[in-house]
């Protein structure tokens, strides 16, 4: 499994600015297996009871950043976040399923999951931690093939080396990279009207399936337990503008300047909303999305990313990070 570390809560924050998207991909490998006992209530409920053993290893690809950041991780926490060791996980599922599909997805009816999970650490070895897992979805049909689809996924594990929960871009996150946030507690939520524009098209290349149009809004967040993390804030506070780098000693300082801001921000979570056309292509699924973040605070936007927006010679932070983003991905939606 790759996943992409691009937080400085993984490494020293003065390097920031030097690591992109590419250098921060991670891996986690993952060996060993895992039982189920499966018990049925009803035709839509069923508990879920599993074990099993696995060896983990998660690490940067770049082993001059995986160096780095063990060494900041100890540091700061005395312990790494990434792990490499042994676990036993064991836990108890309860899942409900009345959706009802057509061959472009699902039209009415609604699914849960609510799992936890606990790892018991017998010695340095062996990792150990506990874990809450909730994914709520529901559909409501509207007319014939309309749909208006909702989801809530939350997130929360600790422990001495705690899960870990990776999303965005494609239909969790739209408008964001695929997945950009990472953290050991996090959540996200999707409300999606999606609705037949073509029923089926004829093309040179034969009878392709019909084009849906989605419009869409998203917002989740995601955050360590080692960090606070405060998913909205209101009233005034001074934000640190970054207006450059300087280096002192051997050590990259950020030069910052207090600005206030006012009203309600979002802060460490996200937001985006935007339009889509979905359609089918030999049976997968094909997205063209078009997204504009926020983070319903055009002030605080222009803080947080005033030195990206010099940088890219944009008038103002709000401008560069409100720009609609475009995305063609091929995945099932949820």
């Amino acid at each position: 499994l790759y996943y992409f570390g691009q937080n400085p809560a993984l490494y020293d924050p003065s390097l920031a600015p030097f690591i992109d998207r590419d250098a921060a991909d991670a891996v986690q490998g993952q060996r060993g297996g895992t039982a189920y006992l499966i018990y049925p209530f009803n035709k839509y409920t069923r508990a879920e009871m599993f074990g099993g053993y696995m060896h983990l290893n998660e690490r940067y690809i770049d082993p001059a950043l995986q160096q780095a950041s063990q060494a900041y991780q100890v540091d700061q926490y005395g312990s790494t976040i990434f792990r490499n060791g042994h676990m036993m996980p064991l836990g108890f599922s309860l899942i409900r399923e009345t959706t009802v599909f057509r061959e472009y997805g699902p039209v009415s009816g609604n699914t849960f999951k609510v799992s936890f999970s606990t790892a018991p650490q017998w010695n340095q070895n062996w990792l150990g931690k506990q874990t809450i897992d909730v994914d709520l979805r529901h559909y409501q049909r509207l007319v014939n093939n309309g749909v208006l689809a909702m989801r809530l996924k939350g997130f929360r594990s600790w422990g001495p080396t705690p899960d870990f929960l990776y999303f965005g871009g494609n239909s969790e996150m739209r408008g964001y990279e695929y997945l950009q946030f990472i953290g050991h507690k996090g959540f996200f939520a999707n409300v999606e009207l999606r609705y037949p524009l073509v029923e089926a098209m004829l093309t040179p290349f034969g009878v392709l399936g019909g084009l849906r149009g989605v419009l869409f809004f998203n917002i989740g967040g995601s955050g360590f337990n080692n960090a606070d993390f405060n998913a909205f804030e209101t009233g005034t506070t001074l934000e640190p503008l970054l207006l450059g780098y300087t280096i002192i000693g051997n050590t990259v300082v950020p030069i910052t300047t207090p600005v206030p801001v006012s009203g309600f921000r979002l802060v460490d979570s996200w937001a985006s909303y935007g339009i889509g056309l979905q359609t089918a292509v030999l049976g997968f699924p094909i997205h063209f999305d078009w997204a504009w973040k926020t983070k319903f605070n055009s002030t605080y936007e222009d803080v947080l990313f005033f030195y990206q927006a010099q940088q890219a010679g944009r008038a103002s932070g709000s401008e560069i990070f409100r720009h609609v983003k475009f995305a063609f991905w091929i995945g099932y939606d949820f």
